[in-house]
């Protein structure tokens, strides 16, 4: 009986999640900015190597709520616009399209189809736990914040339970890691 009535929680929760995702991004904005992709691009695979040699799972929709808080605050008046504009962008979450310049193959999949598998295991496994045994690995981002001139940028990469928000600076050679005080932190689950 308790089985049956798991069964068909987690069916019932599958096609509520399936019909949402259909309609989720009709109502969301996209990401169209080449510079955004190109910061993911510099992120996303290399910390997408530290966990899987799989083709990379990238959720659809971008995340807006860091795990951290930043550490300080900076005062310097480029990095306070870097991160209002930050705040701004992912005010709401955006929808990413399949333009993602990284060698090698990845799939776009939405957060419907992440949580619904959440789910599945927590019925298979249920009890207090961070991390549940057979949980999906994927990689996640923020929508990015930018200076008026596109020079400094802040955003937030992952990869399921560990991630960074990141400080980076635009060079000759394009996105570089940048270190400011009061900006940026990672965490681990």
């Amino acid at each position: 009986m308790r089985l049956s009535l798991a069964f068909s929680y987690v069916i019932a929760l599958t096609t509520v999640a399936i019909g949402q995702s259909a309609a989720v991004p009709q109502s969301l904005e996209s990401v169209t900015d080449p510079d955004a992709y190109a910061i993911y691009a510099m992120l996303v695979p290399e910390l997408w190597a530290t966990r899987s040699k799989d083709p990379v799972l990238l959720q659809r929709e971008t995340q807006t709520v860091a795990r951290c808080r930043n550490s300080g605050q900076t005062s310097d008046p480029e990095w306070l616009a870097v991160e209002k504009s930050y705040r701004q962008e992912n005010s709401r979450p955006k929808l990413l399209q399949p333009i993602l310049p990284i060698p090698g193959p990845y799939r776009l999949i939405p957060k419907s189809e992440i949580e619904a598998d959440d789910a599945r295991l927590r019925l298979k496994y249920p009890g207090p736990r961070n991390r549940l045994p057979e949980s999906m690995e994927f990689a996640a981002v923020s929508a990015v914040g930018f200076n008026a001139d596109k020079t400094k940028a802040i955003v937030l990469v992952q990869v399921r339970d560990q991630g960074a928000v990141r400080a980076l600076e635009r060079r000759d050679n394009g996105w570089v890691p940048a270190y400011v005080t009061g900006i940026g932190c990672g965490w681990i689950v």
